[in-house]
């Protein structure tokens, strides 16, 4: 059983991740719901991608982590603005459990995973909580510059972990978490992979 967040390090290799950025690249744009941040070209486990997925990286996965994994939908993130804080917890899905993402390019970003839990969305979230004595309002000056003092100061920093390429992040979906502010290291575009699990519900 992983924690509610860990990062496992040279889990792909180059060529493994060249043949999934391939892979992925077939998918058509699909821009996300909303304000546009991403693209997040969306796959689930009855299209025609998905044998490739559950071979070179579903069972590698679970062979990491001994444990089987069910997925709801697999995304391939090209990211142009850093998303805000939110959660990954309404996916469709009754039994939403993990997230896990794969970084396919090499730069210099963060997935930053707060400790705080959240069902619905960062909106009610900051509606039904107060302020935390120590937040994660120091964030603004480095890493979180997209988001606002205010927002920070209702959550607490657990990780912020590096993209590798090769490496694999997971969080549980129910953690707040945001995109790093990628844009002042000169990056234009980040690449992923990122497969949305659920507690072994028949889909």
């Amino acid at each position: 059983m992983i924690d509610k967040t860990k990062q496992f390090l040279n889990v792909f290799s180059p060529l493994e991740i060249a043949q999934i950025t391939t892979a992925m690249s077939k998918l058509q744009d699909q821009p996300n719901d909303g304000a546009f941040f991403a693209y997040t070209n969306g796959f689930k486990q009855n299209d025609y991608i998905f044998p490739f997925i559950k071979k070179i990286v579903l069972n590698k996965i679970e062979k990491l982590i001994d444990e089987k994994i069910c997925l709801t939908v697999g995304v391939y993130l090209k990211e142009e603005i850093p998303w805000l804080i939110h959660t990954d917890y309404v996916k469709g899905d009754l039994k939403p459990k993990g997230a896990f993402l794969i970084p396919l390019c090499n730069e210099n970003t963060h997935t930053v995973i707060f400790n705080e839990e959240c069902l619905t969305n960062f909106a009610h979230f900051l509606e039904e909580n107060k302020k935390l004595e120590n937040n994660a309002k120091n964030l603004y000056n480095t890493l979180c510059g997209h988001e606002t003092e205010n927002r920070l100061e209702y959550v607490s920093l657990h990780a912020a972990y590096k993209w590798h390429p090769g490496s694999v992040i997971y969080w549980d979906r129910k953690l707040l978490h945001c995109s790093d502010n990628f844009l002042i290291n000169g990056v234009k575009q980040k690449t992923a992979l990122v497969l949305f699990t659920n507690d072994n519900e028949k889909l």
